[in-house]
């Protein structure tokens, strides 16, 4: 039984689209006149989708794509709550995984650069979790076939920094002192490059491991100090930050760039940095 709406047009399936990237990955292929399915989290309603219970709810068929975008929680709340975190974001994709794989359909996995802790970040690099959520995303990525899925592996989406640097901005134009690292990096892509390389995948599916990041990448300290020179203030390192987190503190934020072959929508690699410092003092 198909939920109400769907047509004899392969489905996409998009979960998480009401988070940044699955909502914004939603409209891009809505605008493009695919079919998308993105189910909401209810459990009342069987065209709904939860990964807390992933054997639940009806299936629009034929599904053709699934775009795994769902995740509870970030970096800090899955070293906070390891158990609930572990339960949705592995077991919930596991199963829903096992469910896609019975039906045959291709899925797309969206990963992090986190993964990683060294200096070695090509895409066929051993793992290296720094952190609990680094270590669920690889679990996930570990029962995906890359001869026939996609892993997509991303740096921060700049947009998600903007919130911090404003506040920041605030501080340092009121005169006031903010704390930043010098030992956290980053290599930030905004989030309609982001969205640019996954409509691709959607429309050519080539399978394997690809990755979003910038060429560079800069610390935290430095997006501060770049506040700082326009808006005054005083900037200090901030040597803690992380540690509750990470371990390691991951030595790089950039990840070696890998596109589908023939990809003309996959991000650059551009330094984004200085434009989300003006987006931010905007």
């Amino acid at each position: 039984m198909r939920p109400e709406g769907c047509g004899r047009q392969r489905v996409i399936l998009v979960t998480g689209g009401g988070g940044l990237i699955g909502g914004a990955l939603v409209a891009r292929l809505r605008s493009e006149g695919r079919e998308v399915w993105a189910p909401c989290r209810s459990k009342r309603n069987s065209a709904g989708f939860d990964l807390d219970q992933p054997d639940d709810g009806t299936f629009p068929e034929p599904i053709q794509t699934a775009f795994l975008c769902a995740w509870r929680g970030g970096v800090v709340e899955a070293a906070q709550d390891e158990e609930v975190t572990w339960r949705t974001n592995v077991e919930g994709n596991l199963a829903l995984i096992k469910r896609l794989r019975e039906q045959n359909v291709k899925m797309v996995f969206l990963s992090t650069s986190l993964v990683f802790a060294g200096g070695e970040t090509s895409a066929h690099s051993p793992l290296s979790p720094c952190c609990r959520y680094a270590e669920q995303k690889a679990v996930v990525e570990s029962a995906l076939d890359p001869h026939r899925d996609v892993i997509v592996r991303i740096t921060k989406v700049g947009e998600t920094l903007l919130p911090r640097l404003r506040q920041w901005a605030v501080s340092l134009r009121a005169g006031g002192s903010i704390a930043a690292a010098r030992g956290l990096r980053l290599a930030p892509v905004l989030l309609d490059e982001a969205v640019d390389g996954l409509a691709g995948i959607a429309r050519d599916h080539l399978p394997g491991i690809y990755q979003m990041s910038a060429r560079r990448d800069h610390s935290y300290f430095y997006l501060a100090a770049s506040l700082s020179s326009v808006v005054g203030g005083v900037v200090a390192d901030d040597p803690d930050a992380g540690k509750a987190v990470f371990r390691p503190i991951p030595v790089s934020g950039r990840l070696t760039i890998c596109s589908p072959a023939g990809s003309s929508s996959w991000p650059t690699g551009e330094d984004r940095a200085q434009l989300l410092v003006e987006r931010a003092l905007s």
